[in-house]
């Protein structure tokens, strides 16, 4: 829904994903968000952990599929029980990142960065792609012969294109969401989409009385959409 509206969220992480004891889940703090075709991008977006690496390599040139790496590191956490990516500085998380899905080949860092970070990517060391069926696939209790960890090889396979180093080969949200691993809880019935949005006020200047003006203009005219969860709860 938000990709369909245009929007970018730029700040996906566990921390901004609720859910409440009815399974509906919520995503929260739009306050990196923006709309994807108005304006110059930031750098400085999403928290480092989550940060797909086209904010690092092309800054000037991303898109929505910045939110599905998010998403990809996400899953992995899920999986793991702990952050994929903990990078400390900017080259770490880099190095972080290449040390499970290897270095581009030359071509991909041609075609995907500015040429001053091809340059000096294309000096670094070669590092091979960790097998991601032994990272995130099934792990057996040897003693029970029962699965304590990991999952099946559609859901390898699902975050294998998730985390993508080139973001043309990352699925669009709702390519993700066809994926096999996905059938359980995919129903494109329920999955509401809407015409992309035009803001004209992301790149606007007011004074802060202005700002609030609009902002409580915008809530007073607030109409909530036919398709809202009406079985949502306040408890979370």
């Amino acid at each position: 829904f938000i990709h369909s509206a245009g929007i970018l969220h730029r700040d996906l992480k566990p921390t901004n994903i609720g859910i409440d004891r009815n399974s509906n889940v919520t995503i929260l703090d739009f306050g990196l968000a923006r709309v994807a075709t108005i304006g110059s991008p930031t750098a400085y977006i999403s928290t480092r952990w989550w940060r797909a690496p086209e904010i690092y390599v092309n800054d000037q040139n991303y898109d929505e599929k910045i939110d599905i790496w998010s998403v990809g590191c996400i899953m992995a956490e899920l999986i793991l029980l702990k952050p994929l990516f903990p990078g400390e500085t900017t080259y770490n998380q880099l190095n972080k990142i290449f040390d499970i899905i290897g270095t581009p080949d030359s071509k991909t860092l041609q075609e995907t960065c500015t040429p001053e970070v091809s340059a000096y990517m294309s000096r670094l060391e070669l590092k091979p792609k960790k097998n991601f069926n032994e990272l995130f696939g099934y792990q057996i209790d040897p003693s029970t012969g029962k699965t304590i960890s990991g999952v099946s090889a559609q859901g390898v396979d699902l975050l294998d294109q998730l985390l993508s180093f080139d973001p043309r080969q990352r699925p669009t949200a709702e390519q993700a969401l066809d994926h096999p691993f996905l059938e359980c809880c995919h129903d494109p019935n329920d999955e509401p989409t809407i015409e992309p949005l035009i803001d004209e006020y992301q790149n606007a200047e007011y004074t802060e009385e202005e700002w609030k003006s609009i902002i409580w203009q915008m809530v007073e005219g607030f109409i909530p959409p036919s398709w809202t969860n009406n079985d949502a709860k306040d408890d979370s």
